[in-house]
């Protein structure tokens, strides 16, 4: 249940080139929240910057009642939150949104893809199903533009899980794109039935990341007949409670089997996501 929190600055510790993950204290959020949801946090005590600035969960400790956001410094909002102390308070909305939903089903392979900080979210996530269904059947695809790019890859590692890397420029891993690395884990296997024969494949793929990533993480994932793809969407948002209509996303309706996108209507990213089915999502509207 989201409420208004005090939170304690705990850590500030840089990972990488201008990503910074900031570690609170703040037990309701580390209790309640799950893998996609997120926090707005008041980056300063007064009203300049006025809005709250959003972030991803990137990591809950419930017995210690921490909680974790790991970001890149793109903004005014993330360098002030960068520069709060150790021991400093700090106001949190949270936990919001939609999360991921993983099934019930110990025998799905679960496979995530993420680009740059977009690793954020899918950090937590991992952690989630791994509690919930062991790290077996687990995959963790992460890529950047170049090495110093590259998020998380050692937190899914220590995890257990199957990992992948891919840089753009070739500087580490795999050169080429994550999604690159995606349709080469899909490919080895059989292709299923289309839906309703029986032959469904038990693969979940989820991922966060650029638009441009996503869109073509979800087009791999319709050609293989995948029993789900979620993503987690970064539009810019507000008050992040789905009052001032800022971030919405054009959704298709209702009615099945409308390719052409004239069935569609807007849902609020902050307060209907950001966790989207990818198949709902019109991507060629920005």
């Amino acid at each position: 249940m989201k409420g208004v929190y005090e939170c304690q600055v705990i850590g500030q510790i840089e990972v990488g080139p201008g990503v910074i993950r900031t570690v609170l204290l703040g037990p309701e959020i580390a209790r309640q929240a799950h893998a996609g949801q997120f926090v707005n946090v008041q980056v300063a005590r007064t009203t300049d910057p006025l809005l709250r600035r959003p972030f991803s969960v990137h990591a809950v400790y419930p017995k210690e009642g921490l909680f974790s956001l790991l970001y890149g410094m793109v903004g005014r909002g993330t360098a002030l939150l960068r520069e709060m102390r150790i021991g400093e308070s700090v106001s949190v909305v949270g936990p919001l949104g939609r999360a991921f939903d993983i099934g019930q089903s110990p025998d799905d392979e679960h496979v995530i893809v993420a680009g740059g900080c977009g690793a954020a979210p899918l950090h937590f996530l991992c952690d989630e199903i791994c509690r919930k269904f062991g790290c077996e059947k687990v995959t963790a695809l992460t890529g950047g533009r170049g090495k110093e790019s590259v998020l998380c890859e050692a937190e899914f590692r220590a995890q257990g899980v199957e990992v992948g890397v891919s840089t753009d420029d070739g500087s580490y891993g795999c050169k080429g794109l994550v999604t690159e690395l995606l349709a080469q884990h899909l490919a080895p296997s059989p292709r299923p039935s289309p839906p309703g024969e029986g032959g469904l494949s038990r693969t979940r793929v989820y991922s966060c990341g650029p638009h441009a990533m996503m869109r073509e993480v979800a087009r791999i994932s319709r050609e293989a007949v995948l029993a789900s793809c979620q993503v987690s969407l970064e539009n810019n948002m507000a008050c992040g409670i789905g009052v001032c209509m800022g971030c919405v996303q054009k959704i298709r309706g209702a009615q099945a089997g409308d390719a052409s996108g004239r069935d569609w209507h807007y849902e609020r990213v902050c307060a209907d996501g950001p966790v989207f089915n990818a198949e709902d999502i019109i991507w060629d509207q920005t």
